[in-house]
């Protein structure tokens, strides 16, 4: 009976965390981004994703809009968020990489205003020396 007690009181308090989460989003803290696909890309100006890849560990679609041609792919889970990131970074460009999801881009500006609205961090792709250094012309 206790054990029950304590399992219900925990419920509740997680309940009234996540009300008080929700009260600081509204308040000018940024929200969790979507999890689709298309939810994240209209988000980010793109209506209607072209869908590129649709599987069970991942969702891909391209968008092009004023700001320019990117993908939007989400993941089953974050382990294989992370699989993808370190195979994907060796091949350049910039990621704007949030829980489960990666938009991918030219550029780290193009992305940065994507940021604003979607949460996340920016990182930049490509080939690097052993040191960790960006390789010449990379």
């Amino acid at each position: 009976m206790i054990a029950a007690r304590r399992v219900a009181a925990l419920a509740g308090a997680a309940a009234v965390l996540g009300v008080l989460a929700g009260c600081g989003a509204a308040n000018g803290a940024t929200a969790a981004a979507p999890s689709t696909v298309e939810e994240i890309a209209m988000r980010t100006g793109c209506g209607s994703p072209k869908i590129q890849v649709d599987a069970a560990e991942l969702r891909q679609g391209m968008c092009k809009t004023s700001k320019g041609q990117y993908s939007v792919t989400t993941f089953a889970t974050e382990k294989g968020k992370q699989e993808w990131l370190d195979d994907a970074l060796s091949y350049g460009g910039a990621y704007l990489i949030g829980t489960r999801w990666i938009v991918l881009g030219n550029t780290p500006e193009m992305l940065e205003s994507f940021r604003g609205l979607l949460g996340g961090k920016v990182q930049v792709g490509g080939h690097k020396m052993p040191s960790g250094a960006p390789m010449p012309g990379h």
